[in-house]
């Protein structure tokens, strides 16, 4: 930002302000505004070298002066509200000033906590009177606006950090709701009371609009229980009527209504639920507290929504050709690369949405708004008894979080058929074309289907361990079709199994003459089957069972003395997690009830199996490999300049190669980041050095998933 001199008289309305400017008038202006001023407007002022308040770095404000100096569109003004907020209730005696753009000025005016709203430019004689200043312009495609919420944003530029309410303040024109009342009344009337689902699938990008054929596919869906409006601003609304016709769609158009933003905002308070792509319709919709659903694909939904308790963010898991969302790329005039690439219109990564998640997460922040819901009175791990604080709510089901041991786990349990889940006919979860029990079912003869389980890295990683232990009895719990049986007979043990679909026992008995039994607990086995075991393994069914505790005792009891269990489950700490934070609503890999219905954290872990009663606890993952790292972090693509002033092109896979390079470090000895958490917990003492062996492990098992192991003659 740079302050300027009018070198004479201008007047001029420029960014939704009259400016009368005379000659030696001073303006603070952001670098971007000037730019959008005429030629012949900028060839009239000259640069001025005027001081500058000093930036605001967390010092009292009793009495001063603060100028926060932004420019905003009407999303980013609304989500500035908490911290301006929060400021004011800090020091009441501060006069606190902010510039705006005069498109978002009416979502700030009448706020309490601000003194003065000026313009964007600002004259200077008001810049002068401030104490501090705070720059809250020139922020798209910085590194600090692009990683943080914009709530969270705007509390870090004004070291406020947390607010006591981290949702918009939003106005309601009391005039404009009026209006817009007697239309909404009219519309629930002929619809014969459904309720009103306020849809906005215009962005202001191209990129991150909403497929029309998209909206259709979600009307369809939720015809019965809702009726649609669109509600777009007049100037959006070039191709809203014909998007409507073309695609059939049955929303009715109160675009006309939409006289300026009051009257969008009060459409908002009078609907019952929203769909948005639109940013602004969404910080209106959080403030407002309405059940809201935010498709996008190129930014990362929950960088925009982390803040609000009644929004679920939806994005897609998609990969393309030139890129992986969310590719944080910002607002552009054309459609996005992949999209040119595949010769389309809308981004790709929104079109791979199945509808159905979207009107599942619909019905997701529906409960979220619910006010009184029952909640599980102790944790069902540590027994912690106090407030045990929902964590999110997926597939209509609500996920507590322990603040004691950490797990998370449904409540109200509901656990998943698994004999349906066989059949590909369980309803309450999710299909995207493929689960996990497809593969079980795609059976090779025993030694195919050996080598083609020892090759998963979940299963490689404990070969040099199984070569290690000793001899004996071996349990399979949950051993759908045998896989991992096989290769322990391979090994030396002597193998059981049980397992729960009855699909799965009939072909390992019959396939590969296997002594599993059918069974949905551990109460179910006959005397013959209860051990005593040198080892147990259990692989990914602790976080389908409602009682784990009480499953980890029995499978203790179960064990002989100096015996091993063997148990892994889903990661929380996955690399994938812990580069972009514990994502909530994830819909993409099943991790959600009633398919999983706990989940472990490795300090959960460890607190439940020590609880049991075994004495030797070892935890660790499989590696971390290259395909795992890039489903947490999203190589770019950009250009090289070099020092002959040649400009090289670095695309995405070029990129990607020379991170996954880079890594290698992490692949062989990373010990919790990889995929599939491990546990190896010893009834008595452990017969060899475990830690030092699950550390070779990982090695050996990370050389030879990349490289291979070099038997080519």
């Amino acid at each position: 930002m740079k302050v300027w001199k009018a070198k004479g008289k201008i007047e001029l309305d420029f960014n939704g302000y009259h400016f009368n400017i005379k000659p030696g008038d001073k303006l603070l202006f952001a670098d971007d505004v000037f730019n959008h001023l005429p030629e012949n407007v900028k060839a009239a002022f000259e640069q001025a070298h005027s001081v500058i308040p000093p930036f605001y770095k967390g010092e009292p404000l009793n009495g001063k002066t603060l100028l926060v100096v932004s420019q905003s569109a009407i999303g980013d003004a609304l989500c500035m509200t908490p911290a301006l907020r929060e400021i004011k209730k800090k020091y009441p005696d501060m006069t606190l000033n902010v510039t705006i753009s005069g498109k978002a000025k009416p979502v700030l005016e009448g706020l309490p906590y601000i003194d003065k709203l000026l313009p964007m430019p600002v004259p200077f004689k008001e810049v002068a009177k401030a104490d501090y200043i705070v720059k809250v312009i020139e922020m798209v495609n910085t590194p600090q606006f692009d990683n943080l919420s914009l709530v969270d944003y705007y509390l870090w530029k004004l070291y406020i950090y947390k607010a006591e309410k981290e949702t918009p303040d939003i106005l309601i024109d009391s005039k404009a709701y009026d209006e817009m009342k007697k239309v909404f009344d009219k519309i629930r009337d002929a619809s014969g009371g459904k309720k009103v689902l306020l849809f906005h699938y215009l962005a202001s990008s191209i990129h991150r609009t909403l497929p029309p054929k998209l909206l259709k596919e979600i009307e369809d869906l939720i015809w019965d229980e809702y009726v649609p409006v669109v509600c777009s601003m007049p100037e959006e609304d070039i191709t809203v009527e014909t998007a409507l016709d073309v695609y059939g769609i049955r929303a009715a158009n109160l675009s006309v209504f939409m006289k300026d933003i009051k009257y969008f905002i009060a459409s908002v308070a009078l609907s019952d639920v929203v769909i948005t792509a639109d940013t602004a319709t969404l910080h209106i919709a959080a403030g407002l507290e309405k059940p809201t659903v935010v498709i996008t694909g190129p930014i990362d939904a929950e960088l925009r929504t982390s803040n609000y308790s009644t929004v679920i963010p939806l994005s897609p898991n998609y990969i393309g050709q030139t890129c992986v969302s969310p590719c944080m790329r910002h607002t552009t005039k054309e459609p996005c690369i992949e999209a040119q690439t595949k010769g389309q219109f809308y981004s790709p990564c929104i079109e791979s949405i199945p509808p159905k998640v979207v009107y599942l997460a619909l019905k997701d922040a529906e409960l979220l708004t619910q006010k009184n819901y029952e909640k599980p009175k102790s944790c069902i791990v540590c027994d912690f008894s106090g407030e045990i604080p929902l964590f999110e709510v997926i597939n209509r089901s609500r996920v507590f979080e322990c603040p004691s041991c950490g797990i998370h786990f449904t409540y109200p349990m509901k656990v998943m058929d698994y004999d349906e889940a066989y059949k590909e006919k369980c309803e309450n979860l999710l299909n995207f074309g493929y689960t996990a029990y497809d593969s079980y079912k795609d059976i090779k003869d025993e030694e195919e289907e050996i080598n083609k389980w020892k090759k998963f890295p979940r299963f490689n990683v404990l070969l040099p361990i199984l070569s290690q232990i000793p001899r004996g009895r071996l349990l399979d719990v949950g051993c759908s079709t045998g896989f991992f049986m096989l290769i322990a007979r391979k090994f030396g043990f002597e193998v059981y199994g049980i397992e729960a679909s009855e699909e799965a026992v009939k072909i390992a008995k019959e396939k590969f003459r296997l002594n599993v039994i059918k069974a949905l607990s551990l109460d179910e086995i006959p005397e013959e089957y209860k051990g005593p075991y040198k080892v147990i393994t259990c692989f990914e069914v602790l976080e389908h069972l409602n009682e784990p505790l009480k499953f980890l005792r029995d499978l203790y009891l179960m064990l002989d003395k100096d015996g091993i269990l063997i148990l892994s489950c889903p990661p929380f700490y996955k690399f994938e997690n812990t580069a972009r934070g514990y994502r909530k609503y994830k819909w993409w890999y099943n991790d959600y009830p009633p398919h999983h219905v706990t989940r472990w954290k490795p300090w959960s872990l460890h607190y439940a199996i020590k609880k049991v009663g075994f004495d030797e606890i070892h935890l660790f993952t499989e590696p971390l490999l290259p395909a795992t790292v890039f489903e947490g972090v999203i190589p770019l693509s950009f250009q090289l300049k070099t020092s002959d002033g040649k400009i090289i092109d670095i695309d995405y896979n070029t990129t990607k190669s020379i991170v996954s390079a880079t890594l290698i470090p992490l692949y062989l000895n990373s010990k919790i980041l990889g995929n599939f958490q491990y546990v190896i917990a010893v009834k008595g003492k452990a017969p060899i050095n475990l830690e030092e062996m699950i550390k070779k492990a990982i090695k050996y098992s990370a050389v030879e998933i990349i490289w291979g192991r070099g038997d080519k003659a």
